[in-house]
């Protein structure tokens, strides 16, 4: 068998089996999910299966992974996009990509690696977000406060609001949570960054 063939073959049977898992968790909890459950869906045997993965908690943390990636993007678009002023200008496409596209993320909602997955989410933004505010800071000046302790204010805000959003049914539109994530914010950085050494 030719390489390239058999690259295509191995992506087509972790897709199938990443697959089975999303749907899966569309109709029961993680934790109720088993691996003869998976397979069954995906439509493989079992050791087929693990070729691919050693365990269920394995296969769940490599979807995580490819989400963490496009999450994290979504932030670098978005506190790279500014001026003057530290902003965090719209997160309306964050949103945007969880209401149509992120199965996974809804899923998780489900199950008891929740905690996890959104502890590495911040961890992912802590980083990106912490480096630009730092470049905004004026030479030779002080926040009032750390801008560790900002940058974890404004990513576990971020995210008490997306699990708030997802829990409570998606009741409002992306753009209306991305209104409501800048005033909260925003405001923050401002007394933050400016109200103890004025804004030049």
């Amino acid at each position: 068998m030719k390489s390239n063939e058999f690259d295509r073959r191995v992506l087509k049977t972790r897709q199938a089996i990443n697959e089975a898992l999303l749907s899966l968790m569309e109709e029961k909890r993680y934790n109720k999910i088993t691996i003869q459950d998976i397979i069954d869906r995906a439509n493989v045997g079992r050791s087929t299966f693990y070729s691919h993965f050693t365990t269920k908690d394995e296969l769940l943390f490599s979807s995580v992974e490819d989400e963490l990636k496009i999450l994290n993007q979504y932030i670098k678009s978005y506190i790279e996009y500014d001026g003057e002023k530290p902003r965090l200008i719209s997160v309306i496409e964050l949103f945007e990509h969880i209401q149509e596209d992120s199965k996974i993320i809804k899923g998780l909602f489900k199950t008891e690696s929740a905690d996890f997955f959104f502890e590495r989410v911040e961890a992912y933004w802590n980083h990106g977000i912490e480096e630009y505010l730092q470049s905004k800071l004026p030479i030779g000046k002080e926040p009032k406060v750390p801008i560790k302790i900002l940058t974890n204010h404004i990513s576990s805000t971020l995210i008490s609001l997306l699990k708030w959003w997802i829990n409570n049914h998606m009741s409002y539109t992306p753009f209306q949570m991305d209104q409501y994530f800048r005033d909260l914010i925003n405001p923050c950085i401002d007394s933050v960054f400016y109200e103890n050494f004025g804004e030049g």
